[in-house]
């Protein structure tokens, strides 16, 4: 695979079995081992065994091998850029969130689309899967209505909001070890939010 300084801007490091890719892209930076991406970049999230790499582009979502930098496939599901992208615990589904107002999942064995999420009114910048990978939270990027907005990661269904920011809510995260939510906004807080205690 021919790479073009033009072309791609990401740089990522990978684990040590990329380092032989290192001769094969002239101009690196000092420390980088490869250097991967199309269009401009938004996010990026890699599967939970560290095999794949996804990343989230003003034309779609592009998937890559870890162990070689090699393209596995580009998503193009969404009508606007890819602002987020979010792998499920269990590796199985990737979540990604648009300027286009949805939240799309994704099959990562076909990398098909399994269901989309509407309901936003305004871009969505942030994505996060909870522990279990039953719930999956979503922020928009602007001052809307200034919710986190909670899907079933299985029907797509709404499951809830939270509502108590005063400005764009930028990023959500779920703890590892229990039911709490975090959401940070433009409004300068961070929220924490008991997943029991989200209304309709």
């Amino acid at each position: 695979m021919k790479v073009t300084a033009t072309l791609f801007t990401l740089f990522v490091v990978f684990s040590p079995t990329t380092r032989a890719q290192e001769s094969t892209q002239p101009n690196l930076p000092a420390g980088a081992i490869a250097r991967l991406g199309k269009g401009s970049i938004n996010g990026v999230q890699y599967a939970p065994d560290g095999t794949r790499l996804a990343v989230a582009t003003s034309i779609g979502i592009w998937l890559y091998d870890t162990a070689n930098g090699q393209e596995i496939a580009l998503l193009t599901g969404h009508r606007s850029e890819v602002r987020s992208v979010a792998f499920s615990p269990d590796g199985r589904t990737l979540a990604s969130g648009s300027a286009d107002k949805t939240v799309c999942l994704w099959d990562t064995v076909s990398w098909t689309h399994k269901q989309i999420c509407n309901g936003h009114q305004y871009k969505v910048v942030s994505v996060s899967f909870s522990p279990d990978g039953s719930v999956l939270a979503s922020a928009r990027g602007d001052g809307g209505d200034k919710r986190v907005y909670l899907w079933d990661a299985v029907t797509g269904e709404c499951k809830g909001t939270f509502a108590g920011h005063r400005d764009a809510v930028n990023s959500v995260a779920f703890s590892p070890e229990s039911g709490v939510l975090a959401s940070g906004s433009s409004d300068g807080m961070v929220l924490l939010w008991r997943m029991t205690d989200s209304s309709q």
